[in-house]
């Protein structure tokens, strides 16, 4: 099989250079190569010369050149990155520097694969490299994007990130830097997020150089520069060591200060929801530090929830529920004293007051203030989530009900997704149990016409099946029932039949 595949493209690419119609060729080709698995191909391959479709990249003809894309795309891919690297490095970078953007993509898509694959292989083509940070400037944001995932891969070993970091590469990607603020943010954006690798990989990127111009920009009298700082600088406190070299080199008390400035100077208002939004993702991930050391932030998040301002009140919301999704969170905000308490009060205010993408935004809030995993289910957090739960409003199943009722799909998604959470929860399993009508409700089809709805209330179903306290709470009959519900889908519709047998037993 693969010796006729072999034959049938070989005498196909041997006949593209004379042929009167390049197109039909190559489609023929096309046509070919994709009648073979990729399996086979890598046994085609080797055994085939297809230097004649490179040459088709230079034609003018746009369908032909997309077409010989597609062929190299299938052919190269069946190639060890090894005998890519070693047999086609001079047509790679020809490709990569051909100024048609498909030719470059699919050049850059086989350079991206021996990244991942074969760095440190792919780091001993110093000319392929070279054009790889130049294309970090490209016009085309496709283009200029693959080749950071290039370098982004790369960075991931250590010796290769050396390899970059020194000699000519170093010498380039400075250049490319230099080129213009677009391209500079680029390279920045690379080297953040190799910067997240490891403390090693950080302290190599910041000694060549390729932070400290980030950290500078925070300090330049331009709204959005600042903004794009905070959003790049945010995905570096993703981390430990990152978290510690920003609080080294000053930038989370500096983004405070910003923060504290906000009264006196009204264009910082701009900055106000990426700031509190910084800091909400660097708490999410370090609650205690973050919600004990800055309390500028801490005390305008809990403020701005009486906020007359749509979007900073929401920013609010959803950075409380966000910090409040974790175990550790619920913990930190517990020992905050009675400002979460009247916090979850008037968030679940929110629930109930206009408009509806507000209502949206505080019940998936509340979703994340009482979410709980079954291994975090300890006493303390149950009992925690659940006052909580019970603050949101007087009667919190009744509100809860009567928005699944409305015709509006995200909203009634969103609170259905508030009971699944509480589902996971054996408090939650007892209202559920106590609260009239919810039993039947849950497991009655007719109440959901929508597949979000369906899909929301199979979900609380099949919370409920895989939990461990269910049975126990419900009682084998009710809890076989739901087993059933969940066995039949979140689609399942009753046949006459169906009806009928039933009625007869």
């Amino acid at each position: 099989m693969a010796g006729d595949g072999s034959m049938n493209i070989s005498a196909l690419l041997d006949a593209l250079p004379n042929s009167d119609d390049p197109l039909k060729t190559l489609i023929q080709i096309k046509t070919v190569l994709f009648a073979v698995h990729p399996s086979a191909l890598r046994d085609v391959v080797p055994n085939v010369s297809f230097s004649s479709v490179f040459d088709c990249l230079n034609s003018s003809n746009s369908e032909e050149v997309q077409t010989c894309c597609d062929i190299l795309g299938r052919l190269l891919e069946a190639l060890q990155t090894q005998a890519l690297l070693i047999n086609f490095n001079e047509e790679l970078l020809r490709g990569l520097e051909n100024p048609k953007q498909p030719v470059r993509e699919v050049c850059l898509k086989q350079v991206q694969r021996a990244a991942e694959e074969n760095p440190s292989e792919l780091m001993t083509y110093s000319d392929i490299l070279l054009v790889i940070i130049k294309q970090l400037g490209d016009k085309s944001i496709g283009v200029a994007k693959a080749a950071g995932k290039v370098l982004i891969n790369l960075g991931r070993n250590i010796s290769c990130l050396q390899g970059l970091s020194q000699g000519v590469m170093l010498e380039k990607l400075r250049n490319v830097m230099e080129q213009d603020d677009i391209t500079r943010y680029r390279v920045h954006e690379v080297f953040i997020e190799i910067s997240q690798n490891s403390p090693e990989a950080l302290l190599m990127c910041s000694s060549n150089g390729f932070l400290q111009p980030l950290i500078n920009d925070m300090y330049k009298d331009d709204i959005l520069v600042q903004l794009n700082c905070i959003e790049m600088l945010s995905q570096l406190a993703m981390c430990q060591h990152g978290l510690l070299y920003l609080d080294q080199q000053g930038v989370l008390g500096k983004l405070e200060t910003m923060m504290g400035n906000i009264e006196s100077d009204p264009m910082m208002g701009l900055l106000l929801p990426g700031l509190i939004k910084f800091f909400g993702s660097v708490a999410f991930l370090h609650p205690k530090e973050i919600m004990t050391k800055y309390k500028t932030f801490v005390n305008m998040v809990f403020s701005y929830l009486e906020c007359q301002d749509v979007t900073l009140r929401g920013v609010a919301v959803q950075t409380l529920g966000f910090i409040g999704s974790t175990a550790e969170g619920k913990l930190t905000f517990d020992k905050m004293g009675p400002v979460v308490p009247a916090a979850v009060e008037r968030i679940g205010k929110l629930v109930k007051e206009p408009p509806s993408e507000q209502r949206v935004i505080a019940l998936n809030s509340v979703a994340n203030l009482l979410k709980l995993k079954v291994p975090d289910q300890t006493e303390e957090l149950l009992n925690l989530t659940e006052s909580w739960f019970r603050r949101i409003a007087p009667k919190p199943m009744e509100v809860l009900h009567n928005i699944t009722l409305q015709p509006f799909t995200e909203l009634k998604t969103a609170a259905l997704n508030v009971y699944t959470v509480v589902a996971a929860q054996p408090w939650g399993q007892h209202m559920f149990k106590e609260h009239p009508g919810f039993t039947e409700y849950l497991l009655d089809r007719s109440t959901e016409t929508t597949k979000e709805g369906k899909d929301g209330k199979f979900e609380i179903v099949k919370t409920l099946v895989e939990s461990p306290t269910a049975v126990e709470i419900f009682g084998q009959p009710y809890f076989l029932r739901l087993r059933t519900y969940h066995k039949e889908g979140p689609y399942y519709v009753r046949t006459e039949s169906s009806v009928a047998s039933e009625g007869d037993n």
